[in-house]
């Protein structure tokens, strides 16, 4: 005669580990692929140009202002030049960095799902790419825009007080500019206001150049409008 109780401890046993797995496919996090449907948007060449130049613009202010033994805007000049150069490289080691972790992995996990590995090589190439160049890396330095755009739109401020209108006008543009590359960067904006935002500004600096803007204050005024484009949802 077969004994219940062994019998009933096995069914017990059985509905434990049965609970206990199914407790576990619950509680497991469900693996978060990386976004594949991020925009990146292809920059502009005359946006890119300005980007690209910015640190020969800065290297070659820091030499005029070391001639003129102004040794504290000389030094100022540089760090700013050196900071797209920091920017650059922060951005290729956290890209190399990912690519290096994802070939690791690979010599320990089993399976043959490409997402990741498409998500990955696709950001490293196009990191590199001056097309996509402004692909958004988690390096915390998009403040690098920031405080391009603020620091040519004094220039221009200064410029017009000085009657350089020409001067004036570019930096305004190279203002502009600066906006698009960090909205590109960080995804963060408003497309509408943005393309008007920038439609705007270059009527400024036309304007600028064409003698009919006189106060500082009207490029104080465009220029908080413009930068309020950031703090709109994006679309």
């Amino acid at each position: 005669m077969v004994s219940i109780k062994p019998v009933f401890i096995a069914i017990i046993g059985l509905c434990a580990l049965s609970f206990s797995a199914c407790c576990a496919e619950q509680k497991q996090p469900e693996a978060t692929p990386r976004a594949q449907s991020d925009v990146w948007f292809p920059m502009v060449e005359t946006d890119w140009a300005v980007y690209m130049d910015a640190p020969s613009y800065h290297f070659a202010l820091a030499k005029e202002y070391l001639q003129l033994k102004e040794y504290s805007k000389a030094s100022s000049e540089l760090k700013l030049g050196n900071s797209f150069l920091i920017f650059q490289k922060d951005r290729l080691s956290v890209i190399s960095k990912q690519v290096e972790d994802l070939s690791n992995s690979m010599l320990t996990s089993k399976g043959e799902d490409t997402s990741e590995l498409n998500a990955v090589t696709l950001s490293a190439l196009n990191v590199i790419n001056n097309k996509y160049a402004m692909v958004p890396v988690d390096v915390g330095a998009t403040a690098v825009f920031e405080y391009s755009y603020k620091y040519h739109f004094d220039r221009a401020k200064s410029e017009l007080g000085e009657n350089d209108r020409s001067k004036a006008a570019l930096d305004i543009r190279k203002a502009a500019s600066f906006m698009k590359l960090k909205a590109a960067y960080t995804r963060h904006f408003a497309k509408t206001e943005l393309d008007s935002t920038v439609s705007e500004m270059k009527t400024l600096a036309s304007r600028v150049e064409s003698g009919t803007v006189k106060d500082a204050k009207e490029l104080d005024k465009a220029f908080q409008k413009a930068i309020n484009v950031f703090s709109k949802k994006k679309e």
